[in-house]
């Protein structure tokens, strides 16, 4: 049984629309678990399969690469475990050793073993990254739209992504988990920065600077 037959008559009658009867219905959790999804083929290339909400996260560092692509661009990986975050972010803007540049102050976490293409660009993501421990942009490249990736697992997480962003001049930071129960939010500290993120799905966060 098809999906409109299943809920067709639960709908209101249509008296005045200018169309068939059907209609299309988009869950976006199928959206982000399929293969119609931006980062599905990174996940499936890695042979990795993240959870929903870190999904919809990548899906989220993937509409600002999309947005980049070919334009110089700085990205601050706030922490290990956004490592694959920030790699998709990289590789989908077209990171190099001139355009794109990563800083993962904290370092980054090992890949899994991938296939020979995608082998070659994490390879390169983590060897043109600087993973000194107070690596960030120069003033050189303060000009660039810079992405910030935070975590929000413990309160020293969520505040040094937010002292990375407030050092920027334009550009966006994501908080990964910044609104689920549990999360180390710190409002009091990004209030006091004047930094006031927006909730999007699954409880990430977003703050802008342009």
């Amino acid at each position: 049984m098809s999906i409109y037959k299943k809920v067709k008559d639960l709908l209101p009658e249509h008296k005045s629309v200018v169309s068939d009867n059907e209609f299309l219905l988009l869950d976006r959790k199928d959206f982000h678990i399929s293969q119609i999804s931006a980062v599905n083929a990174t996940l499936m290339a890695l042979g990795t399969s993240p959870g929903y909400p870190f999904r919809v996260f990548l899906g989220l560092v993937d509409q600002f690469a999309a947005a980049l692509r070919g334009k110089d661009f700085n990205l601050i990986v706030g922490d290990p475990s956004l490592t694959l975050a920030g790699f998709q972010f990289w590789m989908r803007a077209g990171g190099s050793a001139e355009n794109g540049k990563t800083y993962a102050p904290k370092g980054l976490a090992r890949f899994p073993e991938a296939n020979d293409i995608l082998a070659e660009l994490t390879k390169n993501f983590i060897a043109l990254a600087d993973q000194r421990p107070k690596s960030k942009p120069g003033e050189e490249r303060l000009d660039h739209f810079t992405l910030v990736l935070g975590n929000t697992k413990a309160a020293d997480q969520t505040i040094f992504a937010v002292d990375r962003f407030i050092e920027i001049k334009y550009g966006a930071l994501l908080l990964k988990d910044y609104a689920k129960v549990g999360a180390f939010d710190e409002r009091d500290y990004l209030e006091s920065k004047l930094v006031f993120p927006t909730t999007l799905f699954e409880g990430h966060a977003l703050a802008m600077k342009l």
